[in-house]
């Protein structure tokens, strides 16, 4: 959903990033476009004006929609269409029945985009029918459950399959084998007592943990009508929330659902609170409304206007062209035939140099390691097996301590450092 477009227009057009950016603009106003559809559905124009501003800018400015939707990930996407699979399921069980194809279809589609969200959107959709077969929701049927469910499950295993069959072929070619079951079931399902209190300790210091209580307020506190297709956007964020903490590798791109989705249902408490105010004031001395209106500016202002301006911000500060001009740099001065070590694939667009791309066992081994799994590499298991004369150290090395910085520091020179990024030379094969 993401990458064979980009691949289709590259492949036309030849390969540009303005192509590239345009496209996943597309698909983050689409997936706005979504997010105002199913919170109009349930909530009326004006709060689905506010939930899609809060879609967009909620969360830290390096992890919101906005964020997220100018990189190449499928992330944005998914949600999106995860929330049209929403309201088109939401007036399937309203009785529109051909709606329920279209959901299952979206919902398909939000899977192929990231598989990761096909095991949440199955759990959302039992506990609902759990729920309703205790009749705490309205009465669900199994039919209503079940077709959405085996179109997530069939993309799940479609995909996979595509994934295995296509890492055979790479084995095959290169020599190298990668354990994909193995990186799946890492990524997916993760038993760690420290990743636990890391991935709360995320959360906390992010400030995602404000966000939960208003997400349950939404699902189980309001008053309202117990519908099913209402209660699937914050019961999923729920399902959600539970997975990072307990079973997740924590990466902090795994969390931005939890951001993006309460966003938008903090709109929803926003909205009822500005209904319980109006309703009090009424009742009130001019001085006490005057009093309360200027608090409920202030508080309504900073919690839409301090993400809006964070975003903001960050869209217009200064272009970073540090990966361009660590680019130019290798290209100027390194020899075309000298090996680099890089997972910087910002630096190799820019760049004309063939770099040496890091092994799929190596990141392989890296999840199990963080995991606290057993993983087998048979043909990579140092830089130096390599053969290569550098590394680009960067935040993918940072992240994935391909080398590590004790081993930086130890065994490689500096050549050349532009922002993030730093271009080392391995010490013993430096020349005179």
């Amino acid at each position: 959903m993401v990458l064979l477009p980009i691949m289709a227009l590259f492949q036309v057009f030849g390969p540009s990033l303005l192509l590239a950016r345009s496209l996943m603009a597309a698909l983050l106003i689409l997936s706005a476009g979504a997010a105002y559809l199913y919170t109009t559905y349930w909530y009326g124009h004006r709060v689905a004006l506010l939930a899609t501003l809060l879609f967009l800018i909620g969360g830290p400015e390096w992890l919101n929609s906005v964020t997220m939707g100018r990189w190449v990930y499928g992330e944005v996407p998914a949600l999106g269409l995860f929330l049209l699979g929403c309201w088109q399921w939401s007036q399937a069980l309203a009785g529109r029945r051909e709606a329920l194809a279209l959901a299952s279809g979206a919902f398909a589609l939000a899977v192929l985009a990231k598989d990761l969200i096909a095991p949440m959107i199955i759990i959302a959709l039992l506990v609902l029918y759990g729920a309703s077969v205790v009749r705490a929701v309205d009465r669900l049927s199994f039919r209503d459950v079940l077709w959405p469910s085996l179109a997530c499950l069939m993309a799940f295993i479609a995909w996979s399959l595509f994934q295995a069959y296509a890492s055979s072929v790479h084995a095959a070619i290169s020599g190298q084998q990668s354990d994909l079951a193995q990186l799946s079931l890492s990524r997916i399902v993760v038993l760690s007592l420290h990743n636990c209190v890391q991935n709360i300790k995320f959360l906390r210091d992010n400030d995602v943990l404000l966000l939960l209580p208003v997400v349950v307020y939404v699902a189980f506190l309001r008053q309202q009508s117990d519908k099913p297709g209402r209660l699937i956007v914050p019961v999923f964020v729920l399902v959600w929330s539970f997975w990072y903490v307990f079973f997740s590798i924590g990466w902090p791109r795994y969390a931005y659902p939890i951001w993006a989705l309460s966003s938008m249902l903090l709109a929803v408490a926003l909205a009822d609170l500005w209904k319980w105010i109006q309703r009090w004031m009424a009742t009130q001395h001019f001085v006490h409304q005057a009093a309360s209106i200027m608090f409920i500016a202030l508080l309504f202002g900073f919690m839409i206007m301090w993400p809006f301006q964070n975003t903001i911000r960050r869209l217009f500060e200064p272009a970073d062209d540090t990966a361009r001009i660590m680019a130019l740099y290798i290209d100027t001065y390194i020899p075309p035939n000298d090996r680099i070590v890089s997972g910087q694939w910002e630096v190799h667009f820019y760049g004309k140099h063939l770099f040496v791309p890091i092994p799929d066992e190596y990141y392989n081994a890296k999840i199990a390691a963080q995991t606290r799994r057993s993983f087998q590499v048979s043909n990579f298991r140092t830089m130096h097996d390599l053969n290569a004369m550098y590394i680009l150290d960067g935040s993918e090395n940072r992240v994935t301590e391909m080398v590590s910085p004790a081993e930086l520091m130890r065994d490689y020179d500096i050549v050349f450092a532009t922002g993030e990024y730093c271009l080392y030379r391995v010490r013993s094969q430096r020349g005179p």
